[in-house]
């Protein structure tokens, strides 16, 4: 439950990120693809972020236990984009754009992110249990 909350506390954090900078800020100024690098770049620094916390908070855990807590993360970031981007009618070709990785667009690496940052945080820094 506690990687369930962590990924709770992120979701605002996304939609801020997102919605506010990247669209009201990064995009006018420096375009879709820019602010999408710029926006994209910056999760994967506060997923690395979180999952700290997640592992300070945790107490013990097995690099297994990390790796389960990152596929949990990325599977509710997939479900949560496709469900929700389905959900308010958002075509496909519009959520896949950032899946093109040739075109210069990150969100494979945020996703990539999500499910190894529990694991690398727990082999590299090992935060002590708060």
């Amino acid at each position: 439950m506690l990687t369930f909350r962590v990924w709770l506390i992120e979701l605002p954090v996304a939609g801020l990120n997102w919605f506010v900078l990247a669209e009201r800020v990064y995009r006018p100024r420096l375009g879709e693809l820019r602010a999408h690098q710029i926006a994209m770049t910056t999760r994967i620094v506060y997923i690395f972020a979180l999952a700290y916390v997640l592992l300070a908070f945790a107490g013990g855990f097995t690099p297994l236990d990390t790796l389960e807590a990152g596929a949990f993360w990325m599977l509710l970031w997939l479900a949560f984009e496709w469900g929700g981007s389905l959900l308010v009618r958002r075509p496909v070709s519009e959520i896949v754009r950032g899946w093109r990785v040739r075109r210069g667009y990150l969100w494979p690496y945020v996703l990539a992110a999500y499910l190894l940052a529990p694991l690398l945080v727990g082999l590299v820094v090992r935060p002590s249990a708060g």
